[in-house]
């Protein structure tokens, strides 16, 4: 049955007379998609054709006298033909076999276009990398936690995470595990905006990672994924992936469950007006993290799909923390806990226009729910014992559509709105706050391409009205916020490729930072008899300027220079009333960022496989913060290498290693730390399984040692963590390789489920 999408027609004007199609498949009837259709006119070559995914062609030539068809594995079939419909094009397996083919040329590992980079899943890249989260750490500027249970971005205070260009929303541990279970041979591509362009909205200083799989065509296929980790407490992963396609319907679906214990330590000092206080404590997080997604592709015809998604993403935690405070006249011992039960349901109907002469539209509904419903006791020694009773439900609701169109010239228009509204409804025993907020937004982009130079040229509105009422315990009432603002914000991209082995890409854009809904809360907890945390509803939104500057050597090597200026920044800051300390989120002022990144990947030899990375940064702060002026910024830099051996027996053994200088973020100096990790994997049953055994930070070397010198703050805090572990891997991939997978696509509420804050 026909597919939605023809890849590529003839570049000729359409005249129904001259028109030839057919449908390309093997001896048993599949179709062959990417099979190459030369057509011939007074005996010359005059157009080339690609078969889509379901193996059809339909190209236009007129005064044709035949056609030449090939495909990888398969002997060419010439068909001497005027211009008609062909039908079923049967091609012959080859029956003989090249004794040696020598690829001279080095394969790409990186191309630049005009508003991102793309790591292309070749040969090459695989002997890198073995599944979607190593790919994605090929990138530059891109950098995984030495826990692999988050994903970094240099000068990037947040990552956003998309499938086929839709947004996935798991927390940071959920969405590594689930990209370390994609094997990398079910990856088409992965493409890194560090600038995003006007198309996408992000939030605030957020870059985007997009990953493209690989779209077959009929059958089975899947991933199942197990793994398991020990230090003081244990993590145990099991996850699978199964996709199936046949005719016009595609399913995918996704399925894990994560558990486990993290310990965490600190020694904490700090000068009080009457003296020192010391205090020891120790946070246990203990969950268990259910996930499932089901993704739903129907063709309804040759250029329209409708697809649908339901994600459901739950978390049962109890964390607990222990706390002994000793000051010269006054001890105390506090025992707080903190279960709590959260999930996630997300519901999305999408409809997808696509034709072969340039133009796409699709349109997105989505709806969200979010539910956290949570108990605190806070029990300290010759104190009244107290209880939080929280909940906390937010429901988003969007409209999101998308159309551009592309014409022969390389002119490309893009265009699309939203509309969303979202309310948040807060409780903390008599305490409540209510949220609303409504965004409008509409965007427009212009881009083309001549010769060695590319452009970009886009601009976004956006119209949000946010109103928050609170009512207190106290019989205080708050109607805050209560504000409407309106932004416009423009970005621009230019290319420039001075040599085949040289590239340049310069952007520009201008974004806003929506606070966190739970940030906006005016409540008040305390952890102990000296320290408290509190919401702050008098946020501002945060404005973000960047430039950034991107070159490329040989498709592999990548430096980039970046600088961003935050106005309004705002962060989690610290206050000293008396001798409790109390911590907010608060707009501090001005941040001014400068980044330099370097990616370096080497091949030594066919069984050493290497990649360097290098990072320098400065971060400037200056503006009023709840204890005085700050006016203070400094250097700070980052290497790390990964080293990849191929050895005999279908063994592999990589080292990787990290060093990262002492830096600062607003009042609070970090120390410098580093951590060296190794790990050997054997790949089992003809390649589609594998198993891996590693440790990380093998010389306890990763810290975490922080010190305040701030107005009338003055202390230090060295934490320990589980950072030492020992873990087992096994993966085994399995079903039909050639699979059509449903074709995902940035969904409306990413950005409003991303300031959920969970």
């Amino acid at each position: 049955m026909k597919k939605f999408l023809t890849v590529l027609f003839c570049l000729s004007a359409f005249t129904a007379a001259a028109q030839v199609s057919g449908k390309v498949t093997d001896e048993k009837g599949d179709a062959l998609p990417g099979a190459v259709i030369r057509l011939f006119k007074n005996n010359q070559p005059a157009k080339t054709a690609l078969t889509d995914t379901a193996g059809y062609f339909n190209c236009n030539v007129p005064g044709l006298n035949y056609l030449v068809i090939t495909s990888v594995g398969f002997m060419a079939d010439t068909i001497f033909t005027t211009q008609k419909p062909l039908g079923n094009i049967k091609l012959i397996p080859a029956t003989r076999r090249l004794n040696e083919v020598r690829v001279q040329a080095r394969q790409p590992i990186i191309k630049q276009e005009t508003d991102r980079s793309v790591i292309m899943v070749n040969e090459q890249v695989k002997k890198l990398a073995d599944n979607a989260l190593e790919i994605v750490n090929l990138a530059p500027s891109i950098t995984i936690s030495d826990n692999e249970d988050a994903i970094l971005m240099s000068g990037k205070a947040e990552v956003q995470i998309m499938i086929n260009d839709k947004p996935v929303k798991m927390t940071a541990r959920d969405l590594a595990k689930m990209l370390k279970a994609m094997p990398a041979g079910s990856i088409k591509q992965v493409e890194i905006l560090t600038n995003p362009p006007a198309k996408y909205e992000v939030n605030g200083n957020t870059g985007i990672i997009n990953i493209k799989t690989n779209m077959g065509v009929k059958g089975i296929t899947g991933n199942l994924d197990y793994s398991t980790s020990q230090s003081v407490y244990n993590w145990t992963d099991l996850s699978g992936l199964l996709n199936y396609g046949a005719g016009k319907l595609a399913v995918s679906t996704y399925g894990a469950w994560h558990s486990g214990g993290y310990l965490t330590s600190d020694v904490k000092v700090r000068k009080l007006n009457t003296g020192t206080l010391n205090q020891q404590t120790s946070n246990l997080d203990n969950w268990s993290d259910p996930v499932w997604r089901v993704a739903i592709d129907y063709a309804i015809g040759k250029k329209s799909t409708l697809g649908g998604i339901i994600e459901r993403e739950a978390s049962t935690n109890t964390s607990s923390y222990d706390s002994y405070l000793q000051q010269p006249s006054n001890s105390y011992q506090t025992i707080g806990s903190n279960p709590y039960v959260r999930y996630w349901n997300t519901y999305n109907l999408n409809y997808r226009y696509s034709d072969t002469l340039g133009t796409e539209l699709t349109v997105d509904l989505d709806r969200a729910d979010f539910t956290k419903n949570g108990h605190i006791t806070v029990i300290t020694t010759g104190q009244p014992q107290l209880n939080y009773e929280t909940l906390t439900n937010i429901s988003i609701n969007t409209l999101k559509t998308d159309y551009s169109h592309a014409w022969k010239n390389k002119l490309k228009l893009e265009a699309g709105f939203k509309i969303a509204a979202v309310q948040t409804n807060n409780n903390q025993d008599a305490n409540q706050f209510n949220y609303h907020e409504n965004i409008r937004a509409a965007y427009t982009a212009l881009s083309g391409s001549a010769a060695r130079w590319g452009w970009q040229f886009g601009l976004r509105a956006e119209q949000t009205t946010a109103k928050g009422e609170s009512e207190l315990a106290s019989s205080a009432k708050l109607t805050r916020p209560d504000t409407s603002y309106f932004n416009l914000l423009p970005s621009a991209y230019f290319t420039y490729a001075p040599g085949a082995k040289h590239h340049l890409r310069l952007s520009i854009s201008r974004r806003i930072k929506r606070p966190d809904y739970n940030d906006l809360q005016p409540f008040t907890y305390v952890q102990d008899p000296l320290s408290q945390q509190t919401g702050n509803p008098n946020l501002r939104v945060q404005r973000n300027d960047e430039a950034e500057l991107t070159y490329t050597f040989d498709d592999r090597i990548t430096l980039v220079g970046a600088y961003s200026q935050a106005n309004d920044y705002f962060n989690t800051i610290m206050k000293q009333a008396g001798n409790v300390l109390i911590e907010m989120p608060a707009n501090t002022g001005t941040m001014n960022t400068l980044n330099f990144d370097l990616n370096y990947p080497v091949k030594a030899t066919k069984w050493w496989n290497m990649l360097y990375k290098a990072n320098l940064g400065n971060d400037h702060f200056k503006g009023a913060l709840l204890d005085g002026e700050l006016n203070e910024g400094k250097w700070h830099y980052q290497f790390s290498t990964s080293q990849r051996f191929t050895l005999p027996g279908k063994y592999q053994l990589q080292l990787s290693g990290r060093y990262t200088s002492a830096s600062q973020n607003l009042i609070y100096a970090r120390q410098d730390n580093a951590n060296v990790s190794a790990g050997i994997s054997r790949k089992l049953f003809k390649d589609q399984a594998s198993v891996r055994l590693g440790v990380s930070d093998i010389f306890k070397t990763q810290r975490n040692y922080t010190s305040v010198n701030f107005g009338s703050l003055n202390y230090t805090d060295e934490g320990n963590f589980e950072s030492r572990r020992v873990s087992f891997n096994f993966s085994w991939r399995f079903g039909n390789t050639k699979i059509r997978q449903t074709e995902e696509r940035r969904r409306g509420d990413a950005d409003e489920k991303g300031r959920s804050g969970s």
